[in-house]
């Protein structure tokens, strides 16, 4: 499950969270920790509190399999930057225009072990130029089949990058590309969130910040067994900020 949630300030919050397991019978528990997560955002808690609070909501879950990956950030356009928490989520990284690539690692274990949890928040500066990526692990572990030749976070920045080269939507070009890499099969849901600052004056960004930047987001969320027979779940760009609303 993946999505963003606008929040006061001009910032915008990115969630992706990912249980273990896949298809429509795991959506009631990806739901209640998204639940959670978004209820804490919205009352002005930090990403890694509101993780701490999914953790808590899944532990008193009844499910037979209660665990779950999480990764959550607050983009802040006029200042570029970016607060993040993530629970034992892999794939997120910054895509420099030179193609260079920083790993965003995790800062705490999976929702859901057994022992506690210390969630702590990461910051950094997002470059001119350089964009977000975060997608689930049905992304990166997407290969044919019978085969080790695993997608990947390069695959996936490639993949972003030719889209955005392109003018096209760079989400929605990491799940093209990863699905047609493993043949056309999907063995996992899959996630996908793209988010490149937008200067106020230009498509691009500038090399400073200004208070009237924005943020253009590209979001795909799709459910094992739905590629390639129905649409993703959600597919948009947007801009959030002082240029919000041109979706489409």
């Amino acid at each position: 499950m993946a999505f963003t949630l606008p929040l006061g300030s001009g910032r915008t919050a990115i969630v992706m969270v990912d249980v273990a397991g896949h298809g429509a019978t795991r959506a009631p528990l990806a739901s209640a920790i998204a639940g959670a997560i978004t209820a804490e955002l919205l009352g002005g808690a930090s990403p890694a509190a509101a993780l701490g609070c999914a953790d808590d909501r899944l532990r008193r879950f009844a499910d037979e399999s209660p665990y779950a990956v999480a990764f959550v950030a607050l983009v802040h356009p006029a200042l570029r930057t970016v607060v993040y928490a993530s629970a034992g989520h892999d794939v997120a990284f910054t895509l420099a225009e030179d193609g260079r690539l920083r790993h965003l690692g995790p800062t705490a274990p999976m929702l859901g072990v057994p022992y506690a949890v210390h969630v702590c928040d990461a910051v950094l500066s997002l470059d001119a130029g350089e964009t977000l990526v975060i997608v689930t692990d049905g992304v990166a572990d997407s290969r044919p089949a019978g085969s080790d030749d695993f997608f990947g976070a390069e695959r996936t920045a490639c993949a972003v990058a030719r889209s955005l080269r392109r003018g096209g939507d760079p989400a929605r070009g990491v799940l093209d590309v990863a699905c047609a890499h493993a043949g056309g099969r999907q063995t996992d849901d899959i996630g996908v969130v793209v988010a490149r600052i937008v200067a106020a004056g230009g498509a691009g960004a500038a090399k400073h910040p200004s208070p009237g930047d924005g943020i253009l987001f590209a979001c795909e969320d799709l459910i094992y067994g739905a590629w390639p027979a129905q649409a993703p779940f959600t597919s948009m760009i947007r801009r959030s900020g002082p240029r919000r609303g041109s979706c489409r």
